[in-house]
């Protein structure tokens, strides 16, 4: 969602002229994946051919991302305004709890490390095959936390991670708990509210693995492609 600033801008500038379907044309023109960032531009998870060697890495989180599951949903939330109305609510909880800051780095072989609030979460990723979705086994402190399904979508080598609200609030009600932090309670009713959401970070690549680490350069450069259009109006 880091580029819904951008695809706004998109609407504005073009005015009716541009639509869902039309973008993702442009897009395709430029050497992307219409149906990808058309789905990306709506707000709707996209299922993807990303595999554990695209998730090696360290990571930063710039703050919360969000996607839904479905059109069905992301209407229900009130569209992409609604979904970036979402990232606004989070953004200052993100900030205040040490959501924001929050680093991820996973080896080539499929071990990550997340630190949260001094709380260093290990444990290893699965792929789901045919699923477009990871498979986070999460411990802290060498207890396991849980399994969590992660939703990926990638630009270039940065990273959108996320999870189903619910199994968010319960990763986050374990880190509450071992820092003594209200964090838990505080987002507890955004996150009841928006059941079907896919809600987690907005990651910022800070190093990759080359031999390990690949991205979705054709989104990645029909991306890049929009932003010099638009830097250029």
């Amino acid at each position: 969602m880091r580029l819904k600033t951008i695809f706004i801008a998109v609407a504005l500038l073009w005015g009716a002229t541009v639509h869902a379907q039309g973008l993702g044309d442009l897009l395709k023109g430029l050497g992307g994946s219409g149906s990808t960032i058309g789905n990306l531009v709506e707000g709707v998870f996209t299922k993807t051919n990303l595999t554990l060697a695209d998730l090696v890495g360290d990571y930063t989180s710039e703050g919360p991302a969000v996607a839904f599951k479905s059109d069905n949903l992301l209407k229900q939330a009130g569209g992409i305004a609604g979904a970036a109305a979402l990232e606004t609510k989070l953004k200052p909880y993100y900030e205040q709890y040490g959501l924001t800051g929050m680093t991820l780095s996973v080896d080539t072989a499929a071990n990550f490390t997340m630190n949260v609030k001094g709380i260093k979460l290990t444990g290893d990723i699965a792929a789901n095959d045919g699923d477009g979705t990871f498979t986070f086994n999460i411990k802290a402190l060498g207890m396991k936390v849980g399994q969590f399904t992660a939703y990926v979508q990638k630009s270039g080598s940065d990273l959108d991670l996320m999870f189903d609200a619910t199994k968010l609030k319960q990763m986050i009600a374990t880190v509450s708990r071992l820092t003594g932090s209200t964090m838990a309670s505080a987002l507890s009713s955004i996150l009841d509210s928006y059941d079907g959401a896919c809600i987690g970070f907005d990651m910022k690549c800070t190093s990759t693995n080359k031999t390990g680490a690949s991205s979705d350069s054709s989104a990645g450069s029909a991306l890049e492609s929009l932003r010099n259009i638009l830097n250029r109006r």
